[in-house]
């Protein structure tokens, strides 16, 4: 009987010792670096959907909580649209907010920063008079940002960018078309 106390109180103190061990690395703020694949749908007279432009994105996000981080992003997209073409990068920074913290993360973002354009005609009619055929227009200025997303733990270093989605907004000059974005790709953790 003795050794039967005994056996219970050894099971007991080790329960008590994993109840004071830290959280899992999955719930604890990260250091982490995203690169993906980026499809801009703006929007230019035709629909926000009937032109594409495709690219890469990159960001670098720092937790502040389990569930807040401060981000920093880039993207650069190009492609034609009709009989234009286009070559667009913006940065911004922000925050996301992840709404759970386990294995599947679903977060909301929002971000501010800059944008730059340069294109032979690729805008809406309203936005200024046509170009000459052979010239570029370039448009620069503030932009911002947001949306949602979902991303999932592979392994405790390694996460998949199942999709992100965000509106974001461009105002060039007297015109202020809004893009559509959608991204996924393979994010780190630190």
């Amino acid at each position: 009987m003795k050794n039967f106390y005994l056996a219970v109180l050894l099971v007991v103190m080790a329960g008590c010792c994993f109840g004071q061990a830290p959280k899992a690395s999955l719930n604890v703020p990260a250091t982490d670096v995203f690169v993906g694949y980026v499809t801009t749908s703006p929007d230019y007279g035709g629909g926000v959907f009937s032109d594409r432009l495709n690219g890469f994105e990159g960001a670098f996000s720092k937790g502040v909580t389990s569930h807040l981080a401060l981000i920093a992003s880039g993207d650069v997209v190009f492609g034609d649209i009709y009989i234009w073409n286009a070559t667009q990068f913006s940065g911004t920074v922000g925050g996301k907010y992840n709404f759970l913290t386990g294995r599947f993360r679903p977060y909301g973002t929002a971000q501010v920063g800059y944008a730059h354009q340069s294109s032979n005609g690729a805008y809406a009619d309203d936005h200024h008079p046509p170009l000459v055929p052979g010239t570029t227009d370039v448009e620069d200025g503030f932009t911002w940002r947001a949306g949602g997303g979902a991303d999932l733990q592979m392994s405790p270093k390694i996460y998949w960018r199942i999709l992100q989605f965000d509106e974001q907004r461009m105002p060039w000059g007297r015109h202020t078309p809004y893009y559509v974005n959608f991204s996924t790709g393979i994010g780190y953790r630190f």
